[in-house]
Order: structure tokens, then sequence, then C-alpha cells
């Protein structure tokens, strides 16, 4: 009976299987499709033109700098992920402590946020010297300058998902004798991930961006500081390597997040839709 039983599993997952393939197939032509069409023209733009490496290089002039420089590019790739992962820890762990707090006293969220607010406002390349000045040359700074472009996401999107909870379910938890702490521990935070993975997905593919803008002022090792050599070298075919690598790095660590948000919080209504498609 259970042989039975495994057979018919088995069978429903191959047609289920079946079934999807080619709906990835179709989801995924479109976007090759417009890849490849753009390549092409500025494959051909550049040759009928005649266009200068230095100005344009072709992508295939790209592609071939990208093999050749591999080396370089992920040894400096190392250095840019390592800051791009400290800063975004730091500021994941400080961004949902702060939200947390802003969330529970209304106090704190009226000292705190407005500086926050105006913080974020100001505009991160204008800082960056600046970080030179207070931290010196090297990777402190652009750790720094990580946590400065990823905090404020997190933070956000802490305080909405937080101050979102179901009021019902914490007027139960209260008649229940539930502290503070534990409404937040059952109730909040799990109604509130959702909201923070959002925050998250912003933040980590901020994170790439500000490390890249600190070592363009503060380090001589990071795919940031290749790009700025490169330019100014007019090597433009490595600068258009250095930017592909951070690119697809940039969309490496999305496609991560959402493998952890999908394994975080299977249950939310988000997650099981995607799982249906």
């Amino acid at each position: 009976m259970s042989s039975v039983t495994d057979t018919g599993r088995t069978a429903r997952t191959r047609a289920v299987a079946a079934y999807r393939m080619p709906d990835l197939a179709i989801s995924l032509l479109p976007p090759i499709l417009s890849a490849v069409l753009v390549l092409a023209v500025w494959e051909g733009f550049v040759r009928l033109n005649d266009v200068p490496a230095y100005l344009l290089p072709a992508p295939t002039l790209i592609l071939t700098v990208l093999i050749e420089r591999f080396d370089l590019l992920m040894r400096q790739l190392g250095f840019t992920a390592m800051a791009s992962a400290l800063g975004f820890v730091i500021a994941l762990v400080s961004g949902i402590a702060v939200g947390a707090a802003i969330s529970a006293s209304r106090i704190f969220d009226r000292a705190v946020y407005p500086w926050l607010v105006i913080s974020h406002a100001i505009p991160k390349v204008v800082i960056a010297p600046l970080f030179l000045v207070w931290f010196g040359f090297g990777m402190t700074s652009e750790v720094l300058f990580v946590v400065v472009f990823t905090f404020f996401p997190i933070v956000v999107n802490t305080v909405a998902g937080l101050k979102s909870a179901d009021p019902e379910m914490l007027q139960l938890a209260r008649s229940m004798t539930a502290s503070p702490l534990q409404s937040l521990w059952k109730i909040k935070i799990p109604g509130a991930l959702p909201t923070i993975f959002a925050g998250i997905k912003i933040s980590i593919t901020m994170a790439p961006v500000g490390a890249v803008i600190g070592e363009f002022v503060a380090s001589n090792v990071g795919l940031g500081h290749v790009l700025i050599q490169a330019v100014g070298s007019l090597e433009t075919p490595l600068a258009f390597a250095a930017v592909v690598v951070i690119s697809i790095f940039g969309i490496a660590i999305w496609y991560a997040a959402e493998a952890i948000e999908r394994l975080s919080i299977p249950w939310h209504a988000s997650q099981r839709t995607a799982s249906t498609h």
C-alpha cells in the first residue's frame, strides 16, 4: 500500500515539475531576449561608429578583459564583500534594535526619529571625505560608510512592521498577563518579519554601493579602488568589467536574502503565493 502511495506522490511531483518548467522558461525568456538585444545593439553601435574603447568599449571587449583580469577582480571583490558584510551586519543589528526602541517608546520615537530622517537626507557622497578625516584611511571608514547606506531602511521597515501588530492579538496577550517582552517576541516580531525582510533586501543591495563609494576615497583595495584607478588611466574596459562584477555580486546577495526570507517565513502569504508560481 505504501509503495502505491509513494508512486502516486512521485507522479504528482513530476506532474507539478513538468507544469512549472514551461512557466519558468516563459518568465526567463523576456529578460534574456532583451539583454541579448541590448548587447547586440551596443556591440553594433560601437563597431559601426568606430567608437574608441576608452569612451565606450564593446561588450565583447569587456568580456575579454573580465576573463583576462578575473583573478584581480575576484581578489578585489573579496575586500569589497568583506566591507559590505561587516557594515551590513552592524546596520542590521543596530537598525533592528533602534527600530524596536522607537516602536516601543513614544518619547524615544519623538527624540530620535527626526534625527534619523535628517541624517538620511544628507547626500552620502558629501560625507565620504569627512569619514576619511574622522576615521582614517582603510577598512574602518569603508565599513562605517556601508552602515550609513544600509541603516535607515532597516530602521524604517522595523518600525513599520512592529507598529502594524494586530491590536486585538496584543490585547489578548495582555489579558493573559503576557509581559511586553513576551508580546514583542511572540506577536510583534513574527508579524513584522515580512516588513523587516523588505528593508533587509533594500539594504543588502545598497551595501556594495556604500563599500565601493567608501573605497573611492578611503582605500587602496577593493573594486571601488579598481574602478577609480581604471577610469583615471582610461582603462575603460576594466572599469566596465568592475561594474559588471559589482552588479553580479549585488544580484547574488539579493537572491540570497530572498532565499533566507523564504526559509524564515514560509507561513507568510507572500511566500505561499511565490511557491505556487
